[in-house]
């Protein structure tokens, strides 16, 4: 039993030991974590889809300049009338010079546009356009670096072209935008004389009627009856002493609650003319 005892004393006060320290000494929590920072968004907005926006826009020249930094005065020949691109197609087309210009291109990791001359008329024009039409021609050509800035709805688009040159354009949405779908097309013979729009409009009140053209260009069935067209047609300017058949794209919008769509006309073309006495 000697033997014995001093183990059980030593056994017993580590016990009491064990329980004195547990219950004198408090239990260590865990350190706090570090909150974690939320994700902080990027300031800056993320970039347009370059293949989209390009052909969702009318692009309007608004700045040209050199390797120098200096404007091109041969970009603007007309204030009222500025050189401009519309992407359609597949194609670059020149808008607001004297001779329809187009070109092929290709856009390359959406940073590059490699551009290839394509079929334009050749009319003789009159300085200042000849000179406009000879220097936009000459840039469509190559390697261009494209970018697009701005926010969505006011994008400007940027080419830089090899010699150090730049064009950069302001965009408005295209009918096809603003109207949902691609239109269709149709062809409208102008009266000379005009009608009167019952409330003033942005375009000249026309009298149109319908007109049909084969597969071929040439003229078929008979015209429709003549009828106002108060909205007059969009882009197109009647010319006094001229009579015209045009081609448009025609594109319906909603109206008031209850009434059929309104019909909303885009000129593309004149496709006959004649002089009126």
């Amino acid at each position: 039993m000697p033997l014995i005892r001093p183990r059980h004393i030593a056994l017993v006060t580590a016990a009491l030991c064990v329980a004195g320290c547990s219950q004198g000494t408090p239990p260590v929590s865990p350190a706090p974590q570090a909150a974690t920072a939320p994700a902080v968004e990027s300031a800056t907005a993320p970039a347009p889809d370059t293949a989209s926006t390009l052909v969702a826009y009318q692009w309007e020249l608004i700045s040209a300049a050199d390797a120098a930094g200096q404007t091109v005065p041969a970009f603007f020949p007309s204030q009222d009338k500025p050189l401009g691109i519309l992407v359609a197609d597949g194609r670059l087309n020149v808008t607001g010079g004297c001779n329809r210009i187009s070109a092929g291109y290709q856009l390359v990791d959406g940073a590059q546009l490699q551009v290839s001359p394509g079929p334009s008329t050749m009319m003789a024009c009159p300085q200042p356009l000849a000179d406009a039409d000879a220097a936009i021609a000459k840039f469509l050509s190559g390697t261009l670096q494209v970018a697009i800035e701005g926010e969505t709805g006011t994008p400007q688009l940027r080419l830089a072209a090899a010699d150090g040159s730049t064009l950069t354009f302001r965009g408005t949405p295209t009918p096809e935008t603003r109207f949902g779908g691609p239109g269709t097309r149709a062809f409208l013979e102008v009266s000379p004389m005009p009608c009167e729009a019952p409330v003033p409009a942005a375009r000249p009140c026309l009298m149109v009627r319908d007109r049909q053209f084969d597969e071929n260009g040439l003229a078929s069935g008979s015209p429709g009856e003549w009828r106002p067209l108060p909205m007059g047609i969009e882009g197109y300017t009647p010319v006094e002493g001229e009579q015209h058949v045009v081609r448009v794209k025609r594109f319906e919008h909603a109206a008031a609650a209850g009434s059929p769509p309104m019909e909303h006309f885009v000129f593309d073309m004149i496709v006959e003319s004649r002089t009126v006495q």
